[in-house]
């Protein structure tokens, strides 16, 4: 392996496209409509176009930031350059932990689907899937088959995601589409509690934990492989949003269609009790029970293929992190070596390790997605800040695309971050604030252990230090997911609002230095130009 930071720009817009496809489209389509009816009823067809509004408001944001600083791991770059070094440790850290995770729980799905036909690779405990002995050496052949096709480079990636994600589109369509012919219910809509039998907290809550933004947060592999897009200015905003808007229309059908078909004798527990009888796949339950045996089939393998095809993204741009956040000095510098295909290799390696070991504790699906969504979001979080502070830091620098309204659109949008890790619910939070304090821990012992210390400017991120206990207090005395319940409904949104918007403010007045934004930026640039 070589240490050249240069990555090869093979990817075009089709490409690009398919790249926020195939990571939105992933196992999300086999357990999201089940997990998100669990917790809000037929009312979780609101819960996605929720979900799919909050997604677009920060996948704009991004499609700004991405199409100025296309760099690979530009999830971590980005805050980089525009917060300093904090801010790109922490966004880089909750996203790597997001990605790697994210591996993890696609092979688990695979292997969730594949119980039911080889029932020697999972186990029930506690009324919960999970892998056995030899399910975690399957999971283990899996990702390291996934990481030798990235290995081959980034040509072969994209070639094999073409095929993957034409099929992983059409799969999603033709099912929903057949079982809705076949045996559609709309007094499924009405009856066992009627439309939103669990209220405004079970809509919520769906967006969180039922898989719903754990799906379209898949937008983020577009960004990772932005510095090795063909003309990134027009293709990174064109995949961002058309992958978001595309997988909406997809997600929606599903989730009416899995509502419609449910049989009434399977909900006489109310929607609450419907996943102890699809929990091992829902849509292939339900094809069975219609008769349909060749869709059956067909799902079965979409099992395989859609969350494969997503784990082969994932260990790509997973890696990229890793190279953005060593070429930068947040993680060692060996991740920043590339192989003969210019692509990270050992970063890949070390993470489809970590990835394998996450497989021996995991939670069911619906829990480890709640925590991915609120890992991968709070990471999005610096986003609308940078965005604010790279317009009064570099007002010149050529923008290809430009949020409108931004001064409305980052505040709102940094509020909306709030809620979504808020909904998550504080038995998915704790978690998720112990591996950031511990990553927060590992970034100062680094630097503390370095021979020459850089200047960290903690001052000018010092609002992150604030925020993210502030988010950790309100979920404790929230409603959602193990909350003590202190805070009265409503009083818990006037609070998340008002402290999203201090924080907001507070970053903008701790803008990082002018001048060495300006020189990170151009040390970006020529290093891109360089490639």
């Amino acid at each position: 392996m070589n240490a050249s930071p240069n990555l090869a720009r093979d990817i075009g817009s089709w490409g690009m496209l398919l790249t926020g496809l195939t990571g939105i489209i992933g196992s999300g389509w086999l357990f999201a409509a089940l997990f998100a009816a669990q917790l809000a009823g037929p009312a979780a067809i609101v819960s996605w176009f929720i979900g799919c509004l909050l997604a677009i408001s920060l996948a704009i944001i991004y499609a700004e930031l991405g199409a100025m600083i296309p760099e690979a791991g530009a999830l971590s770059r980005v805050p980089y350059v525009a917060i300093g070094p904090l801010g790109g440790f922490v966004s880089g850290w909750l996203c790597w932990v997001a990605y790697v995770a994210t591996v993890s729980i696609e092979v688990a799905a695979i292997l969730q689907y594949a119980g039911n036909y080889l029932p020697w690779l999972t186990a029930v405990r506690n009324d919960d899937s999970v892998l056995t002995a030899a399910g975690i050496a399957v999971a283990a052949a899996l990702i390291a088959v996934f990481t030798v096709v990235n290995l081959a480079g980034v040509r072969w990636l994209i070639r094999s995601n073409v095929t993957i994600t034409i099929w992983k589109l059409v799969i999603p369509v033709l099912v929903p589409a057949v079982i809705i012919i076949v045996g559609f219910r709309p007094e499924n809509f009405t009856e066992f509690g009627g439309f939103a039998p669990y209220g405004i907290n079970g809509i919520l809550a769906a967006v969180s934990s039922g898989g719903i933004i754990f799906s379209f947060i898949g937008f983020r592999a577009v960004l990772d492989l932005a510095g090795e897009a063909r003309n990134p200015a027009r293709n990174v905003p064109l995949a961002l949003v058309g992958s978001v808007v595309i997988c909406l229309l997809i997600y929606v059908l599903l989730q009416v269609a899995f509502i419609g078909v449910v049989p009434p004798e399977h909900l006489q527990n109310g929607w609450a009790g419907v996943v102890e009888n699809f929990a091992a796949g829902p849509f292939a339950g339900l094809a069975l029970l219609l008769g349909l045996q060749w869709a059956a089939i067909l799902i079965y393998i979409d099992a395989v293929v859609s969350p494969g095809g997503t784990a082969l993204a994932y260990v790509g741009t997973a890696g990229r992190i890793n190279f953005s956040m060593a070429q930068t000095g947040l993680f060692p510098k060996f991740f920043a070596r590339l192989n003969r295909h210019r692509v990270p290799g050992i970063a890949m390696i070390v993470n489809s390790a970590i990835g394998v070991i996450i497989l021996a504790p995991l939670p069911g699906w619906s829990q480890l997605a709640g925590f991915i969504s609120s890992a991968a979001v709070l990471s999005l979080a610096i986003g609308p800040v940078a965005l604010m502070a790279l317009r009064r830091q570099a007002p010149d620098y050529e923008r290809p695309f430009s949020v409108p309204f931004a001064r409305i659109t980052a505040p709102l949008s940094f509020t909306f971050v709030g809620f979504i890790v808020y909904w998550s619910g504080w038995d998915t939070n704790w978690k998720l604030m112990l591996i950031g304090l511990a990553g927060v821990l590992y970034f100062l012992a680094q630097n503390m252990a370095s021979n020459s210390r850089e200047p960290l400017y903690l001052k000018h991120a010092s609002w992150i230090i604030v925020y993210y206990p502030a988010l950790a207090a309100i979920s404790w005395l929230g409603n959602f997911g193990g909350g003590l319940g202190v805070l009265p409904r409503g009083v818990d949104t006037v609070i998340l609002v008002v402290v999203s918007l201090a924080v907001f403010y507070l970053a903008e007045r701790q803008l990082f230095p002018i001048a060495k934004a300006r020189q990170l930026l151009a040390e970006t640039k020529a290093r891109r130009l360089g490639g």
